[in-house]
């Protein structure tokens, strides 16, 4: 398990696409709310390390499953006497620490930027918040991922499933006056749970962070399960 970490750990650091989506895009957000709307630069903070998180740990994570199934890599697996649990373990485990490392850049980078007061009890309480979360999207993401054949599959039902958990939710525009349905889907949104979390941790906010880390738990079993049951060594 330890030998699947740390090969999945160089491979990710070298990869693009984690460069773009979760450091070049955010940075570029958090530049853009310094110069059109520092005002509201706090309640942005929240939306952006989110969605760094969510992009990364799913639609990256995604590409790179499939892209190993088709090349036959899981097909080693057979030969091997590690079991699938223990690969998903170790593979998801490598993609969360590298998603864990990645919010608190983007979050430092936010505090250069922007005055915004963070204490060791924020970043105590942020981390399991973000490692359910980035655990969750990146099962979500192996179960996507085992639905397609190929990348223009993947990228509209990505899509398809993104976009929604987006908009549901207050990353970056309240819904006070949204929509009754639009409610009713943020509620078992676990993007939205993930925004309350990260919040709940900013503000240490014991009360709202207990809730989200408990939600949050049942998103990662739903998500291992789903990933697990679906699995396929090939295309």
């Amino acid at each position: 398990m330890k030998t699947i970490f740390v090969l999945n750990l160089k491979s990710a650091i070298k990869d693009m696409y984690l460069l773009f989506w979760s450091i070049f895009m955010p940075f570029t957000a958090i530049v853009a709310v310094k110069i059109f709307a520092p005002s509201y630069a706090e309640n942005y903070v929240n939306g952006i390390i989110a969605t760094s998180v969510f992009f990364y740990s799913f639609m990256t994570t995604a590409f790179v499953s499939l892209s190993q199934r088709k090349r036959g890599v899981y097909n080693l697996l057979h030969a091997t006497p590690l079991s699938l649990w223990k690969y998903f373990i170790s593979v998801s485990c490598a993609w969360s620490f590298i998603a864990i490392v990645l919010s608190y850049i983007v979050l430092f980078f936010y505090k250069v930027i922007h005055p915004l007061h963070l204490s060791f009890n924020t970043i105590l309480l942020m981390t399991p918040i973000i490692l359910l979360a980035s655990l969750s999207f990146v099962f979500l993401s192996f179960f996507v991922a085992s639905l397609v054949k190929n990348e223009g599959h993947l990228s509209m039902s990505a899509n398809a499933l993104m976009i929604p958990m987006l908009l549901c939710s207050n990353a970056f525009f309240s819904m006070d006056k949204a929509p009754k349905m639009v409610h009713y889907i943020s509620i078992i949104n676990p993007f939205e749970w993930f925004l309350h979390g990260i919040k709940g941790a900013l503000l240490v906010n014991l009360t709202s962070w207990c809730q989200s880390l408990f939600i949050l738990i049942g998103c990662f079993v739903i998500a291992l399960c789903l990933s697990l049951k679906s699995f396929k060594y090939s295309t």
